[in-house]
């Protein structure tokens, strides 16, 4: 597997790719010390129970949940070794997997890891466990793999169109055959089969470059669908999660069915600090076409005050050249 990354400004995006295609993307600081990133292990508080749902206080102030499987046999206040098994998405607190009681102060307990780290620890958890990785640099790359995991609908290879639309509830996935039966009128047939096995093996990939999961749901092209051929192309895709991937029969409406757990946060939902990396990013672009001039990056309050942070932080070249304003626009403006 291929690892290309960049680094600059204290922030760090990467991708994992396989014979040219992105399969994991990640962006955030170089070193995040947070206690809710996936994996992490720490030492947290039970602060409420509700029914069977636990809610947690971390060492870092941060608030998480876990499933109390008998919710009487631990009291409020009670200290317990967790270690988090989703990460925050939207309005929904990070969930923890509950390893047992513990004694002492509330504490990490696994070491924070390098962004590329942690992108090696994933790709080696969700495609393949005997992964080898060779560091290279392309910022073409690392920009395909970034807007196929924000924007996962695209033109499938061939023709034909795939839908991918997270929702509250789950993953809606569509297969339009556009143009992709042109030239096969007597044939249209097998046009949808070629078209159905492409698609869902592609659903399978952005699925996981984009970091969702929950349930997903597959609206395939025709009926009379080879269900072991489609069924086993989603198997085979997520063959290093087994048995965690639960996989049910196409229904008589032409439906294919999947549940994959939450791991990593979803890379379409957006937050300041991704804000902030892009700003970060354009100012990079814009200075190489205006070698030694100012630029003054102007952005809404949360993403200015973290490109302050970057800016306080870094031994950057180009940091010197760079100053900040709050606005309610996004945007790097020159400074003449």
């Amino acid at each position: 597997m291929r690892l290309y990354s960049e680094q600059r400004f204290g922030l760090v995006r990467a991708c994992v790719a396989r014979d040219g295609q992105p399969l994991l993307y990640a962006e955030g600081y170089a070193l995040d010390p947070s206690l809710t990133l996936w994996g992490t292990r720490s030492v947290a508080r039970l602060s409420a129970k509700s029914g069977r749902i636990g809610f947690l206080k971390l060492a870092d102030g941060q608030e998480a949940m876990t499933d109390l499987s008998d919710p009487d046999a631990i009291n409020e206040g009670a200290a317990l070794e967790i270690e988090i098994a989703a990460e925050a998405r939207a309005d929904k607190l990070p969930r923890a997997r509950l390893i047992g009681m513990a004694d002492g102060p509330l504490r990490r307990l696994s070491g924070p890891l390098p962004l590329i780290e942690r992108l090696k620890s994933q790709a080696r958890r969700l495609i393949d466990p005997q992964a080898v990785f060779e560091a290279a640099e392309d910022p073409d790359a690392l920009d395909i793999a970034e807007a196929q995991a924000i924007h996962p609908s695209f033109d499938l290879p061939g023709g034909g169109y795939l839908s991918i639309e997270p929702t509250r509830a789950l993953i809606a996935c569509d297969i339009d055959m556009g143009g992709a039966g042109e030239g096969m009128i007597h044939t249209p047939r097998q046009a949808a089969k070629r078209l159905n096995e492409v698609a869902v093996a592609e659903v399978a990939r952005r699925v996981r470059l984009s970091n969702l999961a929950g349930l997903v749901v597959v609206d395939l092209i025709g009926n009379k669908h080879n269900g072991e051929k489609l069924t086993g192309l989603v198997r085979d895709a997520f063959l290093a999660e087994s048995p965690a991937i639960a996989c049910g029969p196409i229904t008589r409406f032409g439906i294919l069915e999947f549940s994959r757990p939450w791991g990593a946060r979803p890379h379409g939902e957006d937050t300041p600090l991704k804000a902030a990396r892009r700003l970060l990013w354009r100012a990079v672009a814009e200075a190489r076409s205006d070698a030694g001039g100012r630029l003054k990056l102007r952005a809404p309050g949360p993403v200015a005050d973290l490109v302050r942070q970057c800016l306080k932080d870094s031994l950057d070249p180009l940091t010197p050249r760079l100053s900040v304003e709050t606005a309610s626009v996004t945007e790097v403006v020159p400074v003449r």
